[in-house]
This record gives structure tokens, sequence and C-alpha cells, in this order.
């Protein structure tokens, strides 16, 4: 949904936004209809064109994942509170070096160069 919502206010097709993502578009209309889970790097390149914060997009992400691992499990809501009884974030949660951080900056500053070229591209 939050796709959807951000494409549309953008003005975009799936059409565009599959030829600027280089992916193909009925990736695109799956993604918005949550038939199918787009990779990390795929949603941090949504969000790049999108303008989506991507943090609120990977949370999104991260809890379909984990949703679809566990909600026909019969013990999957007790794993979870089992999970969540351990869960130290500042113990288990590696912090992200500088390194890992500039590249995923350098991928969302590529993706919206690519995005600025594809526009003037398209005039």
């Amino acid at each position: 949904m939050l796709l959807k919502k951000g494409r549309e206010q953008k003005g975009l097709t799936t059409r565009e936004v599959s030829k600027r993502l280089k992916i193909d578009q009925a990736l695109v209309s799956k993604f918005e209809n949550g038939l199918r889970r787009p990779t990390k790097k795929q949603v941090l390149s949504l969000a790049a064109l999108l303008e989506i914060d991507s943090d609120t997009l990977l949370i999104l992400w991260l809890k379909e994942k984990i949703l679809h691992e566990i909600k026909d499990e019969t013990f999957g809501l007790k794993a979870l509170e089992a999970v969540l009884a351990e869960f130290k974030p500042s113990e288990n949660v590696p912090k992200e070096s500088p390194i890992d951080q500039l590249f995923e900056e350098m991928e969302a500053l590529k993706s919206k160069m690519e995005n600025l070229r594809n526009s003037q591209q398209d005039k």
C-alpha cells in the first residue's frame, strides 16, 4: 500500500518505476499488491525513487518477512515472544560500520542520480 501511494504521489506509472529501477513491471505491481517481497536492495532503491523514508520502508519489509515465516506455525507467536524476551538491541544488534553506512548512502544517491538522468532523458 505504501509503495503504491508513494508511486502515485510522484505521478509515476509502474512502467516508469520498473524502467528506472531496471526491474520487471509485473514485479513492481506484485510488490505493491503484496504478492512478492522485494530484496533489501530493491527496498532501498524504491525508497530513494519514491522519496519514502527508508527506515520506515525497511521496518515494514522486515515485518512482512517475519510474518511470512511464522504466520502458519503453531508456535509462531510463542517463538516471537521468546525472541522479544531475549532481545537486547544494545547487545544483540551489531552496529552498522561506517563503511556499510557509506555504501547504503552511496546506493541511495546512485539511485537518485539515475532517476534524475532518466527524467532528463524522458523530456
